[in-house]
């Protein structure tokens, strides 16, 4: 393994599995949701999930939930042990590993609210973390990687779309103006988004897609930053990453 940050994740799970002998032979269970379990209905948001552009699997580790989004879903059944034998150079397999450590933490009672909100409670998130933002920090500037169309309105809202910039890599959303703010490309613009803003909000599904590197360093050479997202729970606790989601279940 390469990956420094994945390994600390297998680690982690080790770790976890040396207080509980039972827990390698554990069976877990990886599905597909469709868009209105994920989601239900948030309103007239253009989310990729709805698209079909993204997909929430969700892990069940006995009766616990976790979650993780990417656009290379596939179904998984097997024991824990089996998940950490899988490739996770591939991403697919990622997330299903990402899903299942969410469920495994919870299960362990060492984190909570892994499951993404539903129906308005986008709405609502997106105007808890935006007055946040505003009371602690007023940023000059808040560059956003991940187009989250509830989370992106209420920070306009609160702050200008002067004051906005953010990416995506989904090429249905490249160049996109949404409330006054052009949809920039993820890949092209990274450094340039963590350079020129003084706040960044990047959605944890980097670390499902694998280009979580620059914001993990950015986190690292001590760049304000809040990942976002019910992707990130688990790997924002054990990494100790700046974490913000406030009405995940």
């Amino acid at each position: 393994m390469n990956d420094p940050v994945m390994q600390k994740l297998l680690d982690t799970v080790y770790q976890i599995f040396s207080g509980d002998n039972t827990l390698p032979d554990t069976p877990v269970y990886v599905k597909k949701l469709s868009p209105v379990e994920a989601i239900g209905s948030p309103g007239s948001w253009d989310y990729p999930l709805l698209r079909g552009r993204e997909i929430l699997l969700q892990a069940t580790v006995r009766e616990s939930p976790g979650q993780a989004y990417t656009s290379s879903p596939v179904p998984f059944q097997g024991k824990l042990q089996d998940v950490l034998e899988l490739n996770l150079d591939n991403m697919g397999n990622r997330a299903i590993f990402i899903a299942v450590l969410n469920a495994l933490l919870r299960d362990q009672k060492i984190i909570e609210k892994t499951v993404h909100c539903r129906n308005s409670d986008p709405d609502k998130c997106g105007q808890e973390v935006a007055a946040y933002l505003k009371m602690k920090y007023n940023p000059e500037k808040i560059g956003i990687a991940g187009y989250q169309p509830a989370l992106i309105s209420a920070l306009v809202d609160y702050f200008g779309p002067e004051r906005i910039n953010v990416t995506d890599l989904d090429s249905d959303n490249l160049n996109k103006v949404f409330k006054e703010v052009k949809i920039k490309d993820g890949i092209t613009n990274t450094n340039n988004l963590i350079a020129e803003n003084s706040l960044l909000l990047v959605t944890g599904s980097v670390f499902a897609n694998n280009t979580a590197d620059p914001f993990y360093k950015a986190f690292q050479n001590s760049k304000p930053i809040y990942f976002f997202g019910t992707t990130v729970k688990g790997i924002a606790h054990i990494l100790g990453l700046p974490h913000i989601c406030p009405l995940g279940s």
